[in-house]
C-alpha cells in the first residue's frame, strides 16, 4: 500500500515534468531568446522541472525502500485508539490513509460524492474541493464503514457527520474566511447542542482540542511525525494526532470526522 502510493507519487512527478517541458517549449518556439540575458531569464522556467523530478526520483528512492515490506493491519479498531497518523495519498481525488505509530494500517478516508461537473475542475486543482459540495466516508482495513461527513457551504463552512448506518450524529461548523490561517470551528450534536469549540492552525504547528472543562480530547504537535516511533514513515512531513480514550463512542466519532476533515483541508490547500 505504501510501496504503491509512492509509486503514484512517482508517475504523477514524470507526468507533471513532461506537461511542464511541453509548456517551456512552447513559450520559447513563440519567444526564442535572442539575447545572453533573455536566454538567462528562460532559464528559471526549468527550476518547476528540476524540482517534478527531484520528487519524482525521492519517491522512486522511497519505493525501493518499501516495495517489499508489508503492511500489517492494526491490531485494534480506530475507535480504541490513543493515536493516529494520517497520510496524504497520490491519487486523482484525494484521500487519507490512517496508521499506527508501528505503520499498522487502520483505514482510509476517500471521496465518495463529487458533482459531475466539477471533476474536470478538480483534476488541475484540487485545492477548488475546499469549496465544493462534496461526501467522504472512513473504511477500516476490513471495508467497513466507521462514519462519513458530508461538506457544504463557502463563507461558513458545514460539515454534517454520520455514524456507519447513515444516522446523523451532529455537525461541525467553521467559519471558512479563516480556514487558511486559523480555523475556528464548533461541533455539535444531533440537538444542535455544542460538544467542542475547535481552534487550530489551518497550515501546520500543533494544535490541542480541549473542553470547558479542560479535558483534552485531541492533540496534533509540531506538524512533524517523530521518525523513531517507526521504521516505515521518512518522508518530512508526517501528521500524527493523539486521541482520549476517555470519550463516549459518539464523541469519539465526531472528533475522528472532524480531525479527519481539518488533514484533509490541510492537505487540499497544501
Amino acid at each position: 500500500m505504501i510501496a504503491d502510493m509512492y509509486k503514484r507519487r512517482e508517475k504523477l512527478a514524470y507526468s507533471l515534468t513532461g506537461v511542464l517541458i511541453l509548456v517551456m517549449a512552447g513559450y520559447l518556439v513563440w519567444n526564442l531568446p535572442e539575447t545572453s540575458q533573455e536566454w538567462l531569464e528562460a532559464v528559471v522556467l526549468l527550476v518547476p522541472v528540476i524540482f517534478m523530478v527531484m520528487i519524482a526520483g525521492s519517491s522512486r528512492h522511497k519505493y525501493n525502500k518499501v516495495k517489499a515490506l508489508s503492511i500489517p493491519e492494526a491490531s485494534g479498531s480506530l475507535m480504541e485508539s490513543d493515536h493516529v497518523i494520517w497520510k496524504s495519498d497520490a491519487v486523482s481525488l484525494p484521500r487519507l490513509l490512517a496508521f499506527e505509530k508501528n505503520g499498522a494500517y487502520f483505514g482510509m478516508l476517500k471521496m465518495e460524492k463529487l458533482p459531475w461537473w466539477s471533476h474536470p475542475i478538480v483534476f488541475f486543482q484540487k485545492s477548488i474541493l475546499s469549496f465544493i459540495p462534496s461526501t467522504y466516508s472512513f473504511y477500516t482495513q476490513e471495508g467497513e464503514k466507521l462514519f462519513s461527513f458530508r461538506r457544504n457551504g463557502f463563507k461558513e463552512t458545514n460539515v454534517t457527520i454520520y455514524d456507519k448506518e447513515g444516522n446523523h450524529l451532529g455537525t461541525y461548523i467553521q467559519e471558512e474566511f479563516r480556514s487558511l490561517f486559523k480555523v475556528k470551528g464548533e461541533i455539535k450534536d444531533e440537538k444542535n447542542l455544542s460538544v467542542l469549540s475547535v481552534k487550530a492552525s489551518g497550515t501546520s504547528g500543533d494544535f490541542s482540542l480541549s473542553d470547558e472543562d479542560g479535558h483534552r480530547w485531541a492533540h496534533f504537535y509540531n506538524g512533524r511525525f517523530p521518525h523513531e516511533y517507526t521504521k516505515l514513515f521518512r518522508d518530512v512531513d508526517n501528521d500524527i494526532v493523539e486521541l482520549s480514550n476517555e470519550l463516549s463512542l459518539k464523541n469519539k466519532r465526531l472528533l475522528l470526522a472532524v480531525i479527519s476533515f481539518l488533514f484533509m483541508n490541510r492537505s487540499l490547500n497544501g
